[in-house]
This record gives structure tokens, sequence and C-alpha cells, in this order.
């Protein structure tokens, strides 16, 4: 029964051609799936991030690991895994804000990491949100344990649940996402987000790591793309993996002023 339903998740989100060709990797080749493992366990181990801290954020976490392998609207769940501390600071360093107005989400948190990363910049609150309890249990653990400076855990709100159902505070608001969703999962959360500025109009940005689905914010008429620190200076993406490069949008000013008026009236 979980298989099929992945395989319909899969259809559906990716395609059938796509889903095809990650079948063998999946469900024939253990074997390849633990080596892939292996290989993103170094690679997110290169850091230093846990060894500094103490924390547990680099292994992957796929399938049953996971807990639910398909979301309650029929999305497939992606598999866990993570990237540097410097690909999670470098859009945060160029972004233009008061940070102390606005509040972190990450949407897909995982283990915690970015949250961790955000904690050092003085936003109001962090809200780490995950469909998987494996991943949220990981990232109460690493906030709990994360040294040698203490996090204060009253910054800080994990929740499981799926993004799709998660309803946005009413402060201004910085989103990471680290490819966490297939495109249509990610349709549906910019749709929520687009009808809570309406609402609510307040500025709001988009800090897309390793940006997969861009089209499901680029159609978007509330949100304008800016240049990162990497697009202003090349030279800052020398060596930087293609996964770790990020996509920044922040809220058009002229539509936040016709969400305004809107609602005035």
């Amino acid at each position: 029964m979980r298989a099929a339903k992945l395989l319909a998740a899969s259809i559906r989100d990716l395609g059938l051609g796509a889903t095809l060709e990650g079948l063998p990797l999946i469900l024939i080749s253990p074997l390849t799936m633990r080596r892939l493992k292996r290989r993103k366990l170094r690679e997110s181990l290169q850091d230093g991030f846990d060894a500094a801290h103490g924390t547990d954020t680099a292994a992957v976490l796929v399938g049953r690991e996971l807990g639910p392998g398909v979301t309650r609207s029929g999305h497939l769940v992606v598999h866990y895994e993570t990237t540097s501390a410097a690909a999670i600071r470098a859009p945060l360093d160029g972004l233009a804000i008061d940070f102390s107005r606005f509040v972190f989400i990450d949407l897909g948190c995982g283990k915690g990491k970015p949250l961790m990363v955000a904690a050092a910049y003085p936003f109001r609150r962090l809200i780490g949100v995950d469909i998987s309890p494996a991943c949220i249990a990981v990232a109460r653990r690493n906030i709990a344990r994360y040294g040698p400076e203490k996090l204060d855990p009253a910054r800080v709100e994990l929740l499981t649940l799926d993004a799709e159902d998660f309803e946005l505070p009413g402060d201004p608001l910085v989103i990471y996402l680290f490819n966490p969703f297939p495109g249509k999962v990610l349709e549906g959360v910019v749709a929520n987000l687009e009808r809570s500025l309406r609402e609510q109009p307040r500025e709001a940005v988009i800090v897309y790591v390793n940006p997969h689905a861009l089209a499901a914010i680029t159609r978007s008429e509330l949100f304008e793309r800016i240049p990162t620190i990497a697009d202003r200076m090349p030279m800052a993406a020398v060596g930087m993996p293609p996964y770790e490069q990020a996509a920044v949008f922040v809220t058009r000013p002229e539509a936040a002023g016709k969400s305004a008026s809107s609602k005035q009236r």
C-alpha cells in the first residue's frame, strides 16, 4: 500500500518519466541509496557545523526513516538533507532589513540547522515546520544541546505539520526553503502566503536555496526577485555547488500598496 501511494504521488508530482528513472535508485538498489547517503554525509560534515556545536544535522533521512511518505493531499514527502552553514548565512547577510521586526520561518526545517544558524540574527522568533516527526524530534534535541553559546528555547517553535496547513503569523516574514517540496506543494504554500499577505499586508522575504521550482514564486504578482551577494559578486560563488545557490524574493511595494488599499475599501 505504501509503495502504491508513493508511486502515485511521484507520478503526480514528478511525472511518469522522472518516476521511472528514479525507481531503480529507491526500490531496486538499496546499496546505491546507502552509498548516496554516505556521500551526502561526507559533504555535509565538511563545514564542521556539527563538530563545533554538538549537533546532529548531517545524516540524510529517506523513506520510512522520515515517517509519512505522502502528504495529506497526496504529494511526495521529500527526503531530508541539509546544506552548509555558509550557504544559509549568505542570502541572509544580503538582506537589507531590520531583522528584529521579522519572524524567521523554515518550511521543511528537517533537523533544524537553518534555525540554529538564523538564531545568530536578531529575529523576533524562529519557527520550524516539518511533516516528519523524526526530523522534528532531532531538531528539538539539536536546539537543546547546541553550544558552546546557548540558544534561548523560548525563541524557537517547532511544529510537526504539513507546510500547506501552516497558518502564517501576522508579522513581517523571512521564509526559508531548502528545496523542501515538489513544485505543486510549493504552489500551495505560495498561494497560502499570498492570501495571508492580501488579508494582512506586510513585508515578506523568501530565501529559496537549491531552487528547483522557481516558477511557483516567479508567477506571483506580490513578489520580485532581488540579487543576492553571489549575484552581485560572482567571485563569492566560486566553488559553491549548485545546490547551495539561492534565489531571494521580496514583496513588491506596489503590490503591498494595492493589498492595503483593497483591504481598506
